[in-house]
C-alpha cells in the first residue's frame, strides 16, 4: 500500500491494511475510559491515531498508549504510553498489517525529544495471548542532532527482518513465535 509507504518511510515489506498519519484530539476522550492524558505532554495537544481493521479499532496516545478494541469498544489488549521529555514529542504514524508470520502486526512510529535532539522509534507489536500488545520489535528509524539528521531502515522479510540503525551496524532478526531475535549483525557501510 502506498500510503504506508509515505507514512512509514523507514518500513518496508510490511503489508499495512489501515494506516493513520493525521492525529485528531477527539481521541484524548476515547480513551477516557481507560486514563487520562497528561496534559503537561506536549503531543497531548495533538491527540492521537487511530484505525478501523475490520471489527477492531486500534488507537494511540502518546501519553496514554496503543489500544486495540474489539466490536462494542471491549478492550482487546492495550500497551503502555511513552514517557513526555520534550517539545518534538510526537506519534508519528500508526498502522496494521501483516509481516510474514502469521499474525497480525501494529506498526506504530513516536518521535522523543526536542526540537534540537530527538529520535523516532519504530514500534511493531503483536496481541499475546494474555490480552497484552506486546512489543516484537522496537528500533530507532531516525535521530536529528542540531542540524544533522540519520535515518536507519526496518525491512520485513519472510520471516525476519533487516534493521539498519541510524548510527551503527546492520542487523538481521529472525521471528521466533512471539518476537524478533537478533541474530548477527555486520558493519555499517
Amino acid at each position: 500500500m502506498l500510503v504506508a509507504i509515505v507514512a512509514l518511510p523507514w518500513l518496508s515489506g510490511f503489508h499495512a491494511d489501515a494506516v493513520a498519519d493525521h492525529p485528531t484530539r477527539a481521541i484524548a476522550g476515547e480513551l477516557a475510559d481507560w486514563g487520562a492524558p497528561d496534559e503537561d505532554c506536549v503531543a497531548s495537544a495533538y491527540g492521537g491515531l487511530a484505525l478501523d481493521r475490520g471489527s477492531t479499532r486500534v488507537i494511540a496516545s502518546f501519553s496514554q498508549g496503543v489500544f486495540v478494541l474489539g466490536p462494542d469498544r471491549q478492550l482487546i489488549a492495550r500497551a503502555p504510553g511513552f514517557e513526555c521529555t520534550g517539545s518534538a514529542d510526537e506519534l508519528v504514524a500508526l498502522a496494521t498489517g501483516e509481516a510474514w508470520i502469521d499474525t497480525p502486526l501494529v506498526a506504530l512510529a513516536a518521535t522523543v525529544g526536542g526540537r534540537a535532539e530527538n529520535v523516532t522509534s519504530l514500534s511493531l507489536y503483536r496481541v499475546d495471548d494474555s490480552g497484552a500488545l506486546e512489543p516484537v520489535f522496537i528500533g530507532d528509524v531516525e535521530r536529528h542532532a542540531d542540524h544533522e539528521t540519520r535515518t536507519g531502515t526496518v525491512t520485513i522479510i519472510p520471516g525476519g527482518l533487516i534493521y539498519h540503525a541510524p548510527e551503527g551496524p546492520t542487523s538481521i532478526w529472525t521471528y521466533d513465535g512471539t518476537r524478533y531475535v537478533e541474530q548477527g549483525t555486520f558493519p555499517a557501510a
